[in-house]
């Protein structure tokens, strides 16, 4: 491990240095993401098209477990769409395998302009944050996903209409609710952090209450699909988050200002 400074002025360099250093650092990322990438895309195909499509098998077969004639396979209007998906699946498998490469990367840059109390609360709050993330994704991948789609798809009437769904519309959802989500479960460290900080209490968060609940609403139908269920389904585990984010921020309170004191 790179011996970091207890004074980041120990450490100053001109600003080409920093830039070359930053260069570096970012090849070696998107290096292994690229390995990543075409080991996924040249071995793994199979098994990626399987793992990204089995939130709508799990879907259909509810519904057909149900009484519903469906088809689980999805349809494509050109003999280019399955290439570009396999691309974006590999690539997407890339990301989320060397994510901590990329973040290590990115903190090892960071950090050696950071005072050691910096260095110290920052990097306790990483793997909480790859956690959450990761957290979300499952939570999207093995819930959220199958739960949408299947309200989604039995809506539909099948004396009227023939259920067959395309798979760059399907990837759409995937990859909407599966960021969205990472992301959402990012919330309750944000909180916790920004109380840490002082910018924020349990109190003025228990204030904003109300307006937080109307954002999640409306956050959640601009990034779902055009129907009450899948909005209200994305904006309850967020104000779920933002409870807990709550009760964090008055359990760290405590603790931060016996610190201080």
């Amino acid at each position: 491990m790179t011996h970091l400074p207890e004074n980041p002025e120990e450490v100053r360099m001109p600003f080409s240095s920093h830039l070359e250093e930053l260069r570096k650092r970012l090849f070696r990322s998107l290096l292994v993401v690229g390995v990543l990438f075409m080991g996924g895309w040249m071995l793994l195909k199979p098994q990626l098209q399987a793992i990204f499509i089995q939130p709508h098998k799990d879907a259909v077969a509810v519904l057909v477990e149900n009484g519903h004639t469906m088809e689980d396979r999805l349809s494509i209007l050109s003999a280019a769409e399955p290439v570009f998906f396999d691309l974006k699946v590999s690539l997407l498998a890339a990301l989320l395998i060397g994510l901590p490469w990329v973040i290590w990367e990115i903190w090892s840059f960071i950090a050696v302009g950071l005072f050691p109390k910096e260095r110290k609360v920052i990097s306790s709050y990483i793997p909480f944050g790859l956690l959450s993330g990761v957290a979300g994704t499952l939570f999207g991948y093995f819930f959220m996903i199958p739960t949408v789609l299947r309200f989604l798809y039995e809506m539909v009437n099948p004396d009227l209409m023939v259920q067959a769904y395309r798979l760059s519309d399907y990837f759409s959802i995937f990859m909407m609710f599966t960021i969205a989500l990472a992301l959402v479960f990012q919330l309750p460290l944000i909180l916790l952090g920004l109380g840490a900080a002082g910018l924020v209490d349990a109190k003025t968060l228990s204030k904003y209450r109300r307006h937080f609940i109307l954002g999640a609403f409306v956050v959640a139908a601009m990034v779902t699909p055009p129907d009450p269920f899948s909005q209200a389904l994305m904006a309850a585990p967020t104000i779920l988050l933002y409870e807990l984010g709550i009760l964090l921020v008055r359990l760290k309170a405590p603790s931060s200002l016996s610190d201080e004191t």
